[in-house]
């Protein structure tokens, strides 16, 4: 029966299965569906199980999978899957960070990891922004929480442009204290990794940070940002460091277009009225008193 309908309807027929239940059903019957189902651009795959990535599928189809999402902490071979453009670990394990670390991605374009400890996030947020092992990556996501709020913005961004290239770190405590024991700090801020390719930097941070020096040495590694946004509800700052902010926005970010925050504050009406002065970017900056006049919030529509 198959034979009597055009190439044009079988593959929008085809479009209503998955790349899997096409390979059970219809793969191997004769030469042409083998050469439709294989013609098929842009595939996705999700792995909720290791049991589900079989030899035989993945002889025929692991290359031409450009976004792979993988629901489960066991061993993958990324190395099969030469034609990634997205790969999301929802439950990424030690295991599956350090075979990324070894692996090349030389398409990826974006990567994406779900909830993980503190130990794991900082090891995988070193490994990944000093990496030279995706020459290609635009947007990078870390979710170290299980946060509704930043997860749907994340989205939205992502779904406007196509060509956005972000670093999302929701709700991380970018301060990367030396006394945490979990990175040496003097080997980060010697590291000289450059991310040319990155457009725009978004920071949630939590309780202590990041500090002056950090938010350089991150900037250092993006001279070529044009949308810069930081938030934090849980960090009350000051004029001084707003200053020194806008003096290293000045110093790293030549074409920084749009700076956007959310943050709680501690300074004088004297203060707020100098902001817009500090950086041309800071014009956009707006602030209403908060918490019965303790603080005072700063924000960007």
């Amino acid at each position: 029966m198959f034979e009597y309908f055009p190439d044009e309807i079988l593959l929008h027929v085809f479009e209503y299965f998955n790349i899997r239940d096409l390979h059970q059903s219809f793969y191997g019957l004769n030469s042409r569906l083998n050469a439709l189902i294989c013609s098929k651009k842009n595939l996705s795959l999700v792995f909720s199980s290791p049991d589900e990535m079989d030899s035989s599928f993945s002889d025929v189809f692991a290359t031409y999978i450009a976004k792979l999402v993988v629901d489960h902490s066991s061993y993958i071979d990324y190395e099969a899957f030469s034609s990634l453009h997205s790969l999301i670990l929802n439950s990424p394990s030690d295991d599956q960070l350090e075979q990324i670390c070894y692996c090349k991605f030389p398409y990826l374009i974006h990567l994406e990891f779900g909830i993980m400890s503190n130990t794991l996030l900082y090891r995988t947020l070193y490994e990944v922004l000093h990496s030279e092992q995706f020459p290609c990556l635009e947007t990078c996501i870390f979710h170290h929480e299980t946060n509704v709020v930043s997860l749907n913005r994340y989205r939205q961004i992502w779904s406007n442009s196509s060509t956005l290239r972000t670093v999302w770190l929701s709700s991380v405590d970018l301060s990367l204290r030396s006394d945490n024991g979990l990175i040496n700090r003097e080997k980060i801020l010697s590291t000289n990794v450059m991310h040319l390719n990155l457009k725009r930097l978004d920071i949630c941070c939590t309780s202590d940070g990041p500090s002056i020096c950090e938010i350089d040495h991150f900037l250092q590694q993006m001279p070529n940002l044009e949308k810069f946004n930081i938030a934090s509800n849980e960090i009350y700052y000051s004029y001084e460091f707003l200053r020194q902010l806008a003096s290293t926005l000045r110093r790293r970010l030549i074409y920084l277009a749009e700076f956007s925050c959310e943050l709680l504050c501690v300074m004088t009406i004297e203060e707020l009225e100098q902001l817009s002065q500090l950086h041309t970017c800071f014009k956009r900056i707006q602030y209403e008193s908060k918490y019965g006049g303790q603080c005072i919030r700063l924000f960007t529509k």
